[in-house]
C-alpha cells in the first residue's frame, strides 16, 4: 500500500467513531454504524458506475435494501457527522467526512444516499478505493470512414459497436404491439433504418431524449412535417418535410423547431436526415456513456496534445445555435468539442473508466472527470 495514503485501520477502531453503544447496519455492500456521537459508513472497494460505493475523489453512493431507521442519520441539515471508511484487504482507510446531498424523502422508503465528501480525495486514494480495470476490448473507429459516403452504414457500424446485444425486454414488446405512426416502407429511408437499428440495439431509445418511436405528423411554419425526434419536453423538436417530395426525398433536410407548442420558430439543420441522425445518435450516446469528462473552460491551444489522439467525425457542429459541438472519436471514445478561435470546453464519453484515465497526461482542468 502506498505510503501516500492515510494510515489503515481496524474495524472495530472505525466504528469506535460513532461512539458507544453502536448499532450496525448493513445496507447493500456498505456496512453501517449508528452512534450517539457520529454515523459510520464503511464502503467495499470497487469499480460501479451509479452503485453502491465510491464513484469520484468526492462523491460515495450507497444503496440497498430500505431500512427505514437509518433515514434521520443522513438527513440534509440536522444529522450527526458522517464519518466514511473504505474496506481495503489490509484494513480499513479512512476517506474523511461527508454531506449527504440526497436520500428518500420518506423514512420508509430510505434505500439510497449520495455523500459528497468534504475533501477530495487524492489520486493515490481514489485509485486504492476505486481501482481502475482494465478497459478489455473497446470498440474501433472504422465507421468513420463511411461517414461522407454512406452515413446510414456508419450508424449501424458505430452502434452496434458501442451498444451490446440484449435480450428482448417490454419496451421492445410493447413497441411490436402498438407499431408505429408511420409504416417503415412510409419513412424515409435513413429513419426506417434507424428504427430497424433499435430493434437491435434497444438501448438507442434509452437517451435522455431519444428518436421518437413513434413519429407524429403535425403543421409547422414551413409546411406539414413528420417529427421524428423532441427535446427537453417538447421545447424544441426535428422533423422532415411530409409527405415526402421533392428532389430531397430519399434524404430529406431537417427541421429544427423551437418551442413548436406556443410560437414557433424553424431553422433548417445543416446536415440531412441520414447524417444528422448520426450526429444525433452521437451525441446522445456520450450522453449515456457510463464513464464521463468534461473540462472547463480552457484556451484553445490547450487541447493541441488531443488531436493526436482523437479522430474528427466529418460532420458539421451540432446544435450551431447553442454550443455548436464537433464530434471527435478514440477506440472506446467519444468526444465533443466546441471552440471559438480563443477559447474550447471538451465533454468526453466512455464505455470503460480506463479509456478516460489516459486524458489526465495532457494536464486539462477538469469540472468533472470520471477516470
Amino acid at each position: 500500500m502506498s505510503h501516500m495514503l492515510p494510515p489503515l485501520v481496524t474495524e472495530a477502531a472505525a466504528l469506535s467513531v460513532a461512539g458507544v453503544p453502536v448499532r450496525r447496519y448493513e445496507m447493500g455492500p456498505a456496512l453501517i454504524g449508528v452512534g450517539p456521537e457520529a454515523t459510520v459508513v464503511v464502503v467495499a472497494p470497487g469499480d460501479d458506475p451509479g452503485g453502491s460505493g465510491v464513484q469520484d475523489s468526492t462523491q460515495v453512493l450507497l444503496r440497498g435494501g430500505r431500512i427505514a431507521e437509518l433515514h434521520s442519520r443522513f438527513d440534509f441539515h440536522d444529522s450527526p457527522p458522517i464519518h466514511v471508511f473504505a474496506r481495503l484487504e489490509q484494513g480499513y482507510l479512512p476517506l474523511g467526512t461527508a454531506l449527504c446531498r440526497g436520500t428518500s424523502w420518506a423514512a420508509a422508503h430510505f434505500d439510497h444516499a449520495q455523500l459528497e465528501l468534504d475533501r477530495p480525495m487524492s489520486r493515490g486514494m481514489l485509485d486504492a478505493v476505486r481501482p481502475v480495470p482494465a478497459p478489455g476490448p473497446v470498440p474501433g473507429v472504422d465507421w468513420v470512414d463511411d461517414v461522407e459516403g454512406d452515413p446510414v452504414r456508419a450508424l449501424e457500424s458505430f452502434v452496434l459497436g458501442w451498444f451490446p446485444a440484449e435480450d428482448e425486454d417490454e419496451d421492445e414488446e410493447a413497441e411490436a404491439e402498438t407499431g408505429s405512426a408511420e409504416e417503415p416502407g412510409d419513412l424515409p429511408e435513413a429513419l426506417a433504418s434507424f428504427h430497424r437499428l433499435a430493434r437491435l440495439r434497444p438501448a438507442i431509445h434509452r437517451f435522455h431524449d431519444p428518436v421518437l418511436r413513434r413519429p407524429e405528423r403535425t403543421a409547422g411554419p414551413l409546411g406539414d412535417r413528420l417529427v421524428f425526434a423532441e427535446w427537453n419536453e417538447g421545447s424544441m423538436d426535428w422533423s422532415v418535410p411530409w409527405p415526402p417530395g421533392g428532389g430531397g426525398a430519399a434524404d430529406p433536410l431537417v427541421w429544427h423547431t423551437e418551442d413548436p407548442r406556443e410560437a414557433p420558430e424553424t431553422i433548417v439543420e445543416r446536415e440531412p436526415l441520414s447524417r444528422f441522425l448520426l450526429q444525433f445518435t452521437l451525441y446522445g450516446a456520450l450522453l449515456a456513456s457510463p464513464y464521463k469528462a468534461a473540462t472547463f473552460c480552457l484556451p484553445v491551444a490547450s487541447l493541441d496534445g488531443l488531436w493526436s489522439v482523437l479522430r474528427p467525425v466529418p460532420l458539421s457542429p451540432f446544435l450551431p445555435t447553442y454550443t455548436a459541438d464537433r464530434f471527435f472519436v478514440a477506440p472506446g471514445l467519444l468526444a465533443m468539442i466546441s471552440a471559438d478561435e480563443d477559447e474550447a470546453t471538451a465533454c468526453f464519453g466512455a464505455l470503460h473508466r480506463a479509456t478516460l484515465t489516459p486524458l489526465l497526461t495532457h494536464g486539462l482542468r477538469w469540472s468533472r472527470f470520471d477516470g
